[in-house]
């Protein structure tokens, strides 16, 4: 079981031995969402999805999604 977390504009990935962090570039989708607005400020942006545990661990071996590269106009 889990959820995903969305990484907005990650140069690199969390340290995937530690609970990934709640902030404005780390989104938490654990409330069974399956969709979500992300507000991000005009130009290229990067975004990539990992999947956590419960405890908000990631998964071992890590459960991720490529990086896809977005341009906000």
């Amino acid at each position: 079981a889990g959820h995903h977390h969305v990484l907005i504009d990650l140069e690199q990935l969390p340290d995937m031995d530690e609970p990934i962090p709640p902030d404005a570039i780390h989104v938490h989708l654990d409330g069974g969402e399956t969709e979500a607005l992300l507000e991000l400020s005009r130009g290229e942006h990067t975004l990539q999805l990992l999947l956590g545990d419960e405890e908000h661990e990631p998964h071992a071996p890590p459960l991720i999604s490529k990086k896809i590269r977005i341009t906000v106009k």
